[in-house]
C-alpha cells in the first residue's frame, strides 16, 4: 500500500492517492471473463509492439540505404498514439476485440507507452512481448469498476464479483465522499485472484511531531533490523527471517516436478498437469512474498508510531544486486520496499524519516570517538576501535550513529522526509552491515 501527497486541502486534510488490496473470488464463468480480459490485454500489448518495432526497423533500413527518414515516419508511442493505432488495425488484427471492455485495450496502450517512456529515459531495456502463460493482470478505470457493497465488486462485462473479506475500509469512506476509486487492478497469480483498487482519499495527515523519540535503523542480512537511541540503547532488533532461504528445498521439489511437465511452447498449449505443478510453484511464490511484505508492515507502522525520528540509510540497492554473492539475500531482505514504506507512514501519522547518504560510514566510524576506520571487512561483525578500545557489535554501532544524526541541531535538521548527505568516502560501507493497525480513516 503506498501513498503520495497530492494537495493539501487544509492544515490538517490532504488528498491522498491510496490502494486498497482484496482478494476477490469469482465465479468459473466470471473467470473465464477476467482471463479473456487479461489475454485482450496482453494480445493487443504486443500487437502494438510489434507494429512499433517493424516500424523502427524499416527507418533503420531507410538510413542504411541513405534514405532521408524524419520524425514523422515513427510511429507515436505515447499513451493516446498507441490507442490511435489500435484503433486502425484491431478489426483486422484482432475482429474480436468487442467481446472485452475498452479498458482491456487503454490498459495495453498505456502499458506499452511507459515501457517506452522508460526505454527513451534509459531506466529500463527495450520493451519485450508478453509471454502466454498462467496468470497476469489487467487494469480497469474508474468507470468499469465500483463496490456494489462490502462484499461485492461489480466490473464491467463480468458483473458483481464477491470478495473472501469485507471491504469496508474503502466502501464506508466512499459512501461518504472522501474517497474517489480511480482505477482498479485485477490480477491472478497461482489460482488466485486479487483486486487493487487506485483511490483518491481524503485523510487526516498528523503535523510533525516534536523530536523527543529518536531511532537509527541498520539494515542487515544477519540481523534484519537493529534500532537503538543516540544514547546507545537498543531498542529494536529483528532476526532475518529469511523466507526464500527456508521455502527453497520446497520451491525447488515443485519446480522439478513442473519441469517435467509439457509446459507452454510456441504453437503448443501447456498441459493440464502443467498447470497444476505450476499452481504450486506460484503459491510457494506468494507465500514468501506475503510473509516478507507483513513482516515489513508491522515493522515500519511501529516504528511510525512510536518514534518521532527515524533514521536511515538511503542505499543504492540495485548497485548492490550486482554482488552476485550476495544478491540473492538482499533481494529477500527487500531493504528498498522497508524504506519506501517509511516514507509514506511517517506521513501519516507525524514523524519524520531523515535519509543518510549511501556513502555515510555508520559502520566504520566509531560511535564512543568518531574515528573512521579506513577499512571493514565484512567478516568482522564486532566493532574494534583502536583508538578507545570501544568494542561493539557492528550493527548495534552503525544504528548509534544513524540516530545521532536525527538529534536536533545536527547537520540532519528534522524536516519530514529530511535527508543527509555527508561527504562521499572513497571506501563506501558494505551493505551487510511491531503494530498492524491500518492508520485511521478521514472522518472515521
Amino acid at each position: 500500500m503506498s501513498t503520495a501527497v497530492l494537495e493539501n486541502t487544509s492544515t490538517s486534510t490532504a488528498t491522498t492517492t491510496q490502494a486498497y488490496s482484496f482478494a476477490i473470488d469469482p465465479t468459473p464463468e466470471q473467470g473465464n471473463l477476467l482471463r479473456s480480459h487479461i489475454g485482450g490485454s496482453r494480445f493487443a500489448y504486443n500487437v502494438l509492439l510489434g507494429l512499433v518495432a517493424a516500424n523502427w526497423d524499416e527507418n533503420r533500413e531507410k538510413k542504411a540505404a541513405g534514405l532521408e527518414v524524419t520524425k514523422y515516419d515513427y510511429l507515436s508511442t505515447s499513451h493516446f498514439g498507441l490507442l490511435y493505432l489500435w484503433a486502425e488495425t484491431r478489426n483486422e488484427l484482432a475482429p474480436w476485440w468487442g467481446e472485452n471492455g475498452v479498458s482491456t485495450y487503454n490498459d495495453a496502450a498505456q502499458r506499452l507507452s511507459k515501457a517506452f517512456t522508460n526505454f527513451h529515459r534509459g531506466r529500463a531495456k527495450f520493451p519485450t512481448f508478453k509471454r502466454r502463460g498462467q496468470g497476469g493482470s489487467v487494469r480497469f478505470t474508474n468507470t468499469a469498476v465500483r463496490l456494489s457493497d462490502a462484499h461485492h465488486v461489480r466490473i464491467s462485462r463480468i458483473g458483481e464479483v464477491k470478495t473472501y473479506e469485507s471491504t469496508r475500509k474503502l466502501y464506508r469512506p466512499v459512501n461518504r465522499g472522501t474517497a474517489k476509486i480511480m482505477a482498479a487492478t485485477v490480477c491472478e497469480r497461482g489460482g488466485k485472484w486479487t483486486v487493487a483498487f487506485t483511490v483518491e482519499v481524503q485523510r487526516r495527515v498528523c503535523a510533525a511531531r516534536a523530536p523527543e523519540r529518536v531511532i537509527g535503523v541498520d539494515v542487515g542480512l544477519t540481523t534484519l533490523y537493529t534500532g537503538t537511541t543516540p544514547d546507545g540503547e537498543q531498542v529494536l532488533q529483528v532476526a532475518n527471517p529469511r523466507h526464500l532461504q527456508h521455502s527453497e528445498k520446497k520451491l525447488a521439489h515443485a519446480q522439478r516436478i513442473a519441469a517435467r511437465r509439457q509446459g507452454p511452447r510456441p504453437g503448443q498449449a501447456p498441459s493440464s498437469r502443467w498447470k497444476r505443478a505450476n499452481t504450486r510453484v506460484q503459491k510457494i511464490h506468494s507465500g514468501v512474498a506475503n510473509a516478507r511484505r507483513n513482516l515489513i508492515h508491522e515493522t515500519t507502522t511501529m516504528l511510525a508510531k512510536d518514534y518521532d525520528v527515524i533514521v536511515v540509510e538511503d542505499l543504492n540497492v540495485a548497485g548492490m544486486l550486482k554482488n552476485r554473492s550476495l544478491a540473492k539475500h538482499i533481494s529477500d531482505a527487500a531493504w528498498g520496499e522497508f524504506t519506501r514504506q517509511l516514507e509514506y507512514k511517517t506521513k501519516w501519522y507525524g514523524s519524520t524519516l531523515v535519509k543518510a547518504g549511501p556513502f555515510y560510514p555508520s559502520s566504520k566510524t566509531c560511535s564512543r570517538c568518531g574515528t573512521v576506520k579506513a577499512k571493514l571487512s565484512l567478516d568482522e561483525r564486532t566493532y574494534h576501535c583502536e583508538t578507545c578500545g570501544l568494542a561493539i557489535d557492528r550493527d548495534v554501532n552503525a544504528a548509534i550513529n544513524l540516530a545521532r544524526l536525527g538529534l536536533p541541531g545536527t547537520s540532519s535538521g528534522t524536516g519530514r522526509g529530511g535527508e543527509v548527505r555527508p561527504v562521499a568516502s572513497t571506501d563506501p560501507a558494505h551493505p551487510d552491515e511491531a503494530s498492524t493497525d491500518t492508520p485511521p480513516e478521514s472522518g472515521a
